[in-house]
C-alpha cells in the first residue's frame, strides 16, 4: 500500500491520485484551457477552503450578490495558477512514490519549512519588517502626506494588502513551503538511488575544459586572500536570502502576470528536472567532499586546506555547512541541513534565473543580478561546493526551460488568461 501523509493542518496527499485534499485546496483539479469553461475540470474550493477564504478576505459570505466580484477573484487566481499547482502537485506525489519505492518514506517530510519556527517563516517575518520599515520611510520622507498613520493604513489597504494581491499571492505561499521541504528532502535519497560515482570523471572534465588545470587553481592568484574569500563567501550565503526575497516579489507582483507564471514555473522546473533529476542521473557530491568521497588522491585538498587556513583570519562560513551536511550524510539524518548534490549547481542555476526576470524586468536590475549570478559562479568554484562544468549544466538549463516554459505560455495563450483573469479582480 502506497503511503499516506498526514500533517500540515489537515493536508492529505494522495501519491497515486497526483493531487491535494486540504481544508483550502481540496478538489483542486487541473484546467489548461483559458478561458475557463463552465464545463470544464477547473480549480474549486471545498466549503472549508470557501470558509477560510471569507476569514482571509473579511467577508461574510462569498455566494452573497454583493461578494459575487470577489467570488469572481478568487475563482480565477486558482483558474490562473493551475499549471502550477499541478506541476507541485505531481512532484510531490512523483516523491512519496520514489521514497516508498526505495523503502525510505521516512526521509520525505513535507513540513520541514511548514512550521511556525522555520527559517521560512523567519525570513518573511524579517521581509514584512523591512517593507514596512521601507514603506513608512518613503512616506515620511518622500510623499510627507499631512495625515501619516491614516496614509500608510489606506496605502497598505487599496495597494499593498489588496485583495487582488493577497488571492494571486495565496496558491504561491501555500504550495511553496511544501514543495521546497519536499526536494530538500529527496535530496538524501539520491544516494539511495544511485550512489556517488561522478566524481573523478566531473573532475578529469574540468581540468580538460581549462587547458589542464582545475578551474580553483586558475582563481587561486585573484581570489585567494582570506579578505576576498570572505566577501566571496558573504554573497554566496546571500544567496538563500536572494531567493526568498524574489520569491516574495513574484508572489505579490502584479505588474506582468505572464512573465511571473515563466518565472515560477521555470523555478519549480529547474528543482525538479536539474535539482532532482540531473542530480540523481550525475550522482556526485562536488570538490570539498572529493577526497572522503572517492578514496581516491584528493586534487582539491590544496584548496581546502586554504579555505581552513582563511577561516582562521576572516570566517568562511561555507566550511561550517559542508560539514554539517557530511554529517548529515554519515549518520543519515533528517532536517533542514541534509542531502548533498554538486551536479548541476541550484545556486548557479537560480542566480542565472534570477538574472534572466532581472532583464525583463529593467535594464539596472539585469545588470546587478547578472554581476551576482557571475560571483555566485565564481564562488561555487572557489569554495569548493562545485567543479566549474556543474556551473555550465546549470545555465544551460536553465536557460532551455526559461525558454521551454515561455513558449508553453505563448501556445496556452497565457497572457489572455491573466487579462481574464484581472478583469474579476477588485479596482
Amino acid at each position: 500500500m502506497l503511503p499516506t501523509w498526514q500533517g500540515l493542518g489537515g493536508w492529505n496527499t494522495h501519491p497515486t491520485s497526483g493531487w491535494f485534499e486540504s481544508p483550502v485546496l481540496a478538489g483542486w483539479t487541473p484546467s489548461f484551457s483559458w478561458p475557463p469553461c463552465e464545463k470544464a475540470q477547473t480549480a474549486s474550493l471545498t466549503d472549508e477552503g470557501m470558509a477560510r477564504a471569507e476569514k482571509l478576505l473579511n467577508v461574510s459570505n462569498l455566494y452573497d450578490p454583493s461578494n459575487i466580484e470577489i467570488l469572481h477573484a478568487v475563482n480565477q487566481a486558482l483558474r490562473a495558477h493551475t499549471l502550477f499547482i499541478a506541476l507541485v502537485a505531481s512532484y510531490v506525489a512523483a516523491c512519496l512514490i520514489i521514497a516508498w519505492l526505495y523503502d525510505a518514506s521516512d526521509k520525505i517530510s513535507l513540513s520541514l519549512l511548514c512550521n511556525r519556527n522555520s527559517k521560512l517563516w523567519l525570513i518573511s517575518e524579517f521581509y514584512l519588517l523591512l517593507f514596512m520599515i521601507g514603506r513608512f520611510s518613503y512616506a515620511m520622507i518622500i510623499i510627507r502626506p499631512q495625515h501619516l498613520t491614516q496614509h500608510i493604513l489606506d496605502d497598505l489597504k487599496t495597494n499593498c494588502l489588496s485583495a487582488e494581491r493577497l488571492l494571486n499571492a495565496l496558491p504561491i505561499l501555500l504550495l511553496m513551503p511544501i514543495f521546497i521541504s519536499a526536494f530538500t528532502s529527496y535530496k538524501t535519497i539520491i544516494p539511495l538511488i544511485k550512489p556517488y560515482s561522478w566524481d573523478p570523471l566531473f573532475s578529469r572534465w574540468d581540468a580538460a575544459l581549462h587547458g589542464g588545470v582545475q578551474p580553483w587553481q586558475l582563481l587561486q592568484p585573484i581570489l585567494g586572500h582570506p579578505r576576498v574569500t570572505s566577501a566571496i563567501n558573504f554573497f554566496y550565503n546571500l544567496w538563500f536570502f536572494l531567493m526568498y526575497a524574489v520569491l516574495f516579489w513574484q508572489a505579490f507582483s502584479l505588474r506582468d502576470l505572464r512573465l511571473r507564471m515563466q518565472f515560477f514555473l521555470t523555478f519549480i522546473s529547474t528543482w525538479v528536472l536539474l535539482g532532482n533529476v540531473g542530480a540523481t542521473l550525475f550522482s556526485s557530491v562536488g570538490p570539498c567532499y572529493y577526497g572522503r568521497a572517492t578514496g581516491l588522491a584528493d586534487p582539491f585538498q590544496p584548496l581546502m586546506d586554504y579555505l581552513w587556513a582563511a577561516n582562521e583570519a576572516f570566517p568562511v562560513w561555507s566550511l561550517q555547512i559542508q560539514e554539517l551536511l557530511w554529517e548529515a550524510y554519515k549518520v543519515g539524518g533528517n532536517g533542514i541541513i541534509k542531502g548533498i548534490s554538486a551536479m548541476p549547481s541550484m545556486h548557479v542555476s537560480l542566480a542565472f534565473l534570477f538574472a534572466l526576470l532581472g532583464w525583463r524586468t529593467g535594464r539596472i536590475l539585469g545588470i546587478v543580478l547578472t554581476g551576482f549570478a557571475l560571483v555566485i559562479m565564481i564562488g561555487s568554484v572557489h569554495l569548493g561546493w562545485h567543479y566549474a562544468i556543474d556551473g555550465y549544466a546549470a545555465i544551460a538549463g536553465t536557460w532551455f526551460l526559461w525558454w521551454a516554459v515561455g513558449q508553453l505560455l505563448a501556445r496556452i495563450d497565457y497572457d489572455n488568461a491573466a487579462k481574464y483573469q484581472s478583469e474579476y479582480y477588485l479596482n
